[in-house]
């Protein structure tokens, strides 16, 4: 009941969003019905062309017409003309897409029952895109280039899309269980399929997928501050050609609102540029670092902004893309030493194709055709393109990981033996490189304490009951220091002298206390006969009944150690002890042998 429930409301959400944004097209086909025909035009035709810009946000093919008429009076031939629009205007894509993620991370968070949300919210989009496609009238002058049906199924795509990927993040992070199933079926399959060490690969495809999102994002990133600085650098350009447009105030402000929703369009497109692949405006036109070959260009001022070729210095631009790359492998830090090289090279190739993969995605929305002739092809080049952008990405991001190995290595080499312990390496070197073993093992210990040890008995006084070894322990531990006889160590041992309360008062706690080297009593002090064996006998009460807090020597020992490394572990330890990926508890332990889970920081085990 609950998942039927969610689907319901998931449903009902989905058509909001698709009515908002619906709503919205609308509203701006009014304006320029209102402001740019006087409301001259036919309601239905307005209203119409305003549903089926929705559609082509949503990558719907649009098949347009222009009457033999209205071409004679354009100063034409007098020939009808039918051209397909396919250009998405992905600003409103955009929105639709952020819309559904956000429902998809929401749904996540009901577990199992969430996945029907995302199934409900696709229907829900999808109906709508269906009712709206079968009211676009084709005798308007512009139609849906495929039936409704695709059309309903093009829109579902594009807002289920997005919420099921949200959903899926959001089930890996909160590990819900049947994402946990589906772990083990699938390293279970690649098991009966003879892969070793299916866990291993299941980690390394997690670990690849989170490195191709972040190439994915900084591609992105990048993409759009070019875009910036492009435009920041022409902007005269960008504004002669909107003054050679001559639009009055409203003209400005709608063509404006036309520029914004295809802003992302020219991001995708400043990236492929970047990439040395560059992006073609009409057929047979291109531009590149490499160099710009263009023709006539449609009446979109900001297309002015696009800049010449680099000449000799052309390979700086995907150079940039290297750099972002070696930034991220450097980024990468322990976690790349924590790794073997294959797996290593394995997860940066396995990113670099998702990231190729993704990217190539987003070339195909922003390819397609703006208008008849020569426009009927615009944007990047998709695969070359893609490939080139993967390629740069992945090989900058394998030499960022190398140097971040290098790097550590060196520090290893380079430093006392303390760095070696912190950095998780034992005395012998295991858990290093096998280039780093042999220079590991010479380095000097950490420092340890050496464990307390026990006086010398006074040989000259054969009565006085000398304290049992395992009795010594630090005074710390049983008596605090005040002053100046606090200890900077505090890892003095003595001998105790124990006595009962009654002998030596309230003041003494249980009967214990220190015996210094002055008040030890010698010669005629010693206890003779009566008094003697008196002692004694207290002496063998109190270790029978055990009044005193026995603590071994070398348990002080082990203690105190572990309470410095203790003192050791610093914020920045917590934080990546606490993080999933912490999984390689001892350096040099086989895999099959590691558990998964959490762990404190400076623990073995």
């Amino acid at each position: 009941m609950r998942a039927i429930l969610t689907g319901v409301v998931a449903t009902i959400e989905a058509v909001a969003v698709a009515l908002a944004s619906l709503l919205a097209v609308a509203a701006y086909a009014f304006l320029v019905w209102w402001l740019g025909f006087g409301l001259a035009a036919e309601p239905g035709a307005v209203f119409g062309g305003a549903g089926a810009a929705w559609l082509l946000a949503h990558f719907v093919p649009l098949t347009a017409e222009i009457s033999a008429e209205a071409m004679q009076v354009l100063g034409f031939a007098p020939e009808a003309l039918t051209f397909t629009v396919s250009l998405a205007p992905l600003g409103l894509t955009l929105a639709t897409a952020a819309f559904a993620a956000r429902a998809g991370w929401r749904f996540g968070a009901r577990g199992g029952a969430g996945g029907l949300g995302v199934l409900g919210g696709a229907v829900g989009f999808g109906a709508v895109a269906a009712v709206v496609a079968s009211a676009v009238a084709p005798g308007g002058g512009v139609s849906i280039g495929i039936g409704w049906l695709a059309a309903a199924g093009c829109a579902a795509v594009v807002y289920g899309a997005p919420s099921g990927v949200a959903y899926l993040a959001r089930a890996a992070r909160d590990e819900h269980p049947w994402w946990i199933a589906a772990i083990g079926a699938t390293e279970a399959a690649l098991g009966k399929l003879r892969i070793p060490r299916p866990a291993i690969v299941t980690r390394v495809a997690g670990q690849a997928v989170r490195l191709a999102a972040a190439l994915v994002t900084g591609y992105v990133g990048i993409a759009a501050l070019g875009f910036a600085l492009t435009l920041l650098t022409r902007f005269a350009l960008v504004i002669a050609a909107s003054e050679a447009l001559q639009l009055d105030l409203t003209g400005t402000i709608l063509m404006f609102l036309l520029q914004l929703v295809l802003l992302p369009v020219f991001v995708i497109w400043s990236g492929a540029w970047l990439t040395g692949s560059g992006f073609a405006v009409g057929v047979g036109s291109s531009a590149s670092p490499f160099g710009q070959l263009l023709g006539p260009m449609p009446g979109i001022p900001v297309l002015a902004a696009i800049p010449d070729g680099w000449g000799s210095v052309a390979v700086l631009a995907p150079l940039l893309l290297v750099l972002l790359g070696i930034a991220l492998g450097i980024g990468l830090g322990d976690a790349a030493r924590r790794q073997s090289m294959t797996r290593l090279v394995s997860q940066i190739v396995g990113a670099a194709i998702l990231a190729g993969l993704t990217i190539a995605l987003l070339n195909w929305t922003a390819t397609g055709a703006l208008g008849p002739g020569r426009l009927e092809a615009v944007g990047p080049d998709v695969w070359p393109a893609a490939g080139l952008a993967a390629a740069e990405l992945g090989l900058g991001c394998l030499l960022g990981a190398l140097a971040a190995r290098a790097d550590i290595a060196r520090r290893v080499v380079a430093g006392p033996g303390e760095v070696a312990a912190r950095l998780g390496f034992r005395e012998d070197g295991a858990g290093a490189d096998p280039d780093l073993r042999a220079r590991v093992s010479e380095l000097p210990d950490a420092a340890t304490p050496a464990p307390p040890t026990a006086p010398a008995a006074d040989a000259a006084d054969p009565e006085v009951p000398e304290a049992p070894e395992e009795w010594l322990a630090p005074v710390s531990s049983l008596v605090p220091h005040t002053g100046a006889e606090a200890d900077a160590d505090d890892q003095l041992t003595e001998p105790l002298d124990f006595d009962p309360p009654t002998a030596r008062g309230a003041g003494s706690a249980a009967g214990v206390a220190p015996v210094d080297d002055a008040e030890a009593p010698t010669g005629d002090e010693a206890p003779h006969g009566a008094a003697a064996a008196a002692e004694a006998e207290l002496f063998d009460q109190h270790a029978a009944t055990g009044p005193i807090d026995k603590v071994p020597a070398d348990a002080a020992a082990d203690r105190q150690a572990s309470q410095e490394a203790d003192a050791e572990i610093d914020a920045d330890a917590l934080i990546e002890a606490y993080s999933w990926d912490n999984v390689d508890l001892e350096p040099g332990r086989d895999d099959d042998e590691k558990r998964a889970g959490w762990r404190w920081p400076g623990r073995k085990g």
